[in-house]
């Protein structure tokens, strides 16, 4: 099964969690301007428990999506550190593994910030067509969720 990889903007991100886009006047973010700076900034906290920031560098799309995670204790919040990522997931089947049917793929570029709910399936985000680098954002004190195979072959796409 190949997937296609949509812009998340243009995505209906809201049964997986929250999509901000920090450039664009929302109500959940803050905007203030002065002759030195422009600001974008969320108006609640990002994940809803104290936090450790992230860094990974993903590998390069096209790519087979072989395993996923998920968290029960912990919100993630991603965003790309400077190049496009592609950010795959997928709603939670009880104790099913993930499901290629249900697997989806987004781009998200430099201010947009998706905001995994909790159990909600994610793989490792790559870059669009070359290594990317990208930080999350998720709970403090948990050890990492386990990955789990996919059932059936899903190859993605942008």
């Amino acid at each position: 099964m190949t997937i296609h990889a949509v812009e998340i903007k243009d995505f209906d991100f809201k049964d997986y969690g929250i999509y901000y886009n920090m450039f664009h006047t929302q109500d959940n973010i803050l905007y203030s301007k002065t002759d030195v700076y422009e600001d974008h900034m969320t108006r609640f906290p990002l994940i809803d428990t104290p936090g450790h920031l992230g860094y990974t560098i993903g590998q390069s799309a096209p790519y087979a999506l072989k395993s996923m995670e998920k968290h029960c204790h912990t919100m993630e919040a991603l965003f790309c550190a400077a190049d496009p990522i592609v950010l795959c997931f997928a709603k939670s089947r009880e104790n099913l593994p993930p499901q290629a049917e249900d697997i989806h793929a987004v781009i998200l570029r430099t201010g947009d910030v998706a905001v995994l709910g909790r159990d909600i399936w994610h793989d490792a985000c790559h870059g669009l067509g070359s290594p990317a680098a990208y930080y999350y954002l998720a709970s403090c004190g948990e050890s990492p969720a386990d990955w789990v195979t996919v059932a059936d072959d899903v190859v993605v796409e942008w």
